[in-house]
């Protein structure tokens, strides 16, 4: 199977609603129409600080990768942070994991990031062994999260 990666276009605002509901079931997570909605109008329009990416498997689309970038004086400046990635059940397993991190990689260097960092659930162990192998180690550090704009 061959995996390819297309930035997102506008045309692609329900595939990607699509995947990301996807994602979220796969994952226990709910997608809430009126927080993850205009994110995803977003995200489709552009914006400079994030990079998104849909994985196609043989031209199928597979699952999606997005990428944020941002600075951290602690790791030396330009740093990334892999938001989501998602491939579909029927592409597991044949390698597309692991395509997506060295894709990511590969941009991460691209676009001149000292660091990529990611989050994974603790229980979620076949990516913690994809990311493990790709180089990725916990930090040490908790991520902590305080929503700033209105409910």
């Amino acid at each position: 199977m061959s995996f390819s990666f297309r930035p997102i276009a506008p045309s692609d605002r329900q595939l990607i609603e699509e995947l990301v509901r996807a994602y979220y079931a796969f994952d226990g997570l709910t997608y809430d129409p009126s927080l993850h909605g205009p994110a995803l109008d977003q995200l489709v329009k552009g914006d400079p600080a994030v990079k998104i990416w849909i994985v196609e498997a043989d031209g199928t689309p597979a699952g999606y990768l997005i990428l944020t970038i941002g600075f951290s004086m602690y790791y030396g400046g330009k740093d990334g942070f892999i938001d989501e990635l998602f491939l579909k059940e029927q592409f597991r397993g044949s390698g597309g994991g692991a395509e997506i991190m060295h894709f990511a990689d590969v941009q991460a260097k691209e676009l001149g990031l000292a660091y990529l960092h990611l989050e994974v659930t603790e229980t979620n162990t076949r990516a913690r062994g994809i990311y493990e192998r790709r180089g990725f180690a916990p930090t040490g550090h908790m991520l902590m999260s305080k929503r700033t704009a209105p409910d």
